[in-house]
């Protein structure tokens, strides 16, 4: 199938081949589709032990997919219905829904691009109670939490990482997920690899393991077969991943350093001619080492430019997008659902609205040739000479 840009936002998906069939005929060849299965071919467990490798983590468990993760990773700290839970700005819909699914009040906080999140946004908010902070890393890019994770654990208050778009990312040596208390990662079909859906949690905390793998099992206690009669029985949610998806996660796992090589090759090349040409407008890293390579961010001057940005790079056939077009809370759902009256309160992240007002996405696809990087260049340079771009 051609792609209708020359960079789509995918990146592993664009490499299934071969390798993944072969995977996924070795689960069928022996119809144990189920993870807990006795089986040759046992590739959630295959998948997790490598995570745990990639990422230095003691603990790992895939589920569902990222969503899914990020509830249980909430559950698995203690929220529980009516907790303030502190939530990245600037996210997906579905980091704060895995909040209210669980009753508690998702409380937007502004973004920073350093910390994570705005610290002194989250020191005023934690006056008013807090049970956990949700921070978002995004698009390949892994923050450095130290300040917030000192500011988290001198208020006796669990830190989750919402690392959906940056597996397997770092800063100063350090992967996001592996910072917190617990990290979720997501496989979906855009994400850096894929099996169409999956997510993995990543944990150092044997409990805070155990009450998840738990709770993603119907709250089952699984030892062999699961019984709910032990004290650490829960009522919990079907969220195992089956062999069939893992099956597909295994085969990019193989093809992940190849992916980054490629991506960060091609992100190098065009970033040397961008500061060739004193393009200045660029969002760099905290750790440019530690980033997937996966896209470059732009910060265009205003609303409109960007508007005019994007439509000159479709003439190209280049996609520039929005990341989110909005705050999570400024969707008609929350607007019209009573939590967000309970979570707002009168708040606004002003901040993160100017970003995402100026801020578009290159997507750097592990497939770019040669002259794709020339027209991506030739296109930033168009903007530079609209004065789009600085």
């Amino acid at each position: 199938m051609k792609n209708k840009f020359i960079n789509p936002n995918e990146y592993g998906s664009l490499l299934y081949n071969q390798k993944e069939n072969e995977y996924l005929n070795n689960v069928m060849s022996e119809r144990r589709i189920f993870r807990y299965s006795k089986t040759s071919f046992p590739y959630s467990n295959m998948c997790e032990e490598k995570i745990c490798s990639i990422v230095k983590s003691k603990y790992s468990l895939l589920t569902t997919n990222g969503t899914s993760g990020l509830k249980a990773a909430l559950v698995g700290v203690g929220v529980d219905s009516g907790d303030r839970v502190l939530v990245s700005s600037y996210t997906f819909l579905a980091t704060a829904l895995a909040v209210i699914s669980l009753g508690a009040i998702p409380i937007p906080i502004e973004i920073d691009l350093n910390d994570g999140m705005d610290l002194d946004d989250v020191t005023e908010q934690i006056k008013f109670g807090c049970k956990a902070i949700v921070v978002v890393h995004f698009q390949g890019r892994t923050f450095d939490l130290s300040r917030l994770k000192t500011l988290a654990k001198n208020n006796n208050i669990s830190l989750i990482e919402d690392a959906c778009q940056s597996f397997p990312s770092s800063c100063n040596n350090i992967f996001a997920g592996t910072q917190g208390d617990v990290g979720v990662y997501s496989f979906q079909q855009f994400k850096q690899i894929s099996c169409g859906e999956g997510g993995c949690i990543v944990t150092d905390n044997q409990n805070i393991y155990n009450r998840i793998r738990n709770y993603t099992d119907m709250g089952s206690i699984r030892d062999g077969f699961p019984n709910w009669d032990g004290k650490d029985a829960l009522f919990g949610e079907n969220y195992r991943i089956n062999n069939l998806n893992a099956a597909v996660l295994y085969a990019q796992l193989e093809k992940l350093p190849f992916m980054l090589k490629k991506q960060k090759d091609s992100r190098n090349r065009i970033m040397k001619q961008l500061k060739k040409h004193g393009i200045k407008n660029i969002l760099e890293s905290s750790d440019p080492e530690g980033d997937t390579s996966m896209n470059i961010l732009i910060i265009l001057n205003n609303k409109e430019d960007k508007l005019n940005a994007i439509k000159l790079a479709l003439e190209k056939k280049i996609e520039l997008r929005n990341m989110w077009s909005s705050v999570y809370y400024n969707n008609d759902l929350f607007k019209k659902n009573s939590l967000s009256s309970m979570s707002l309160k009168g708040r606004d992240c002003i901040k993160t609205k100017e970003l995402i007002g100026k801020m578009l996405v290159v997507s750097i696809p592990p497939i770019l040739t040669l002259d794709d990087e020339e027209n991506i260049v030739a296109l930033m340079l168009d903007l530079k000479k609209k004065n789009l771009l600085r």
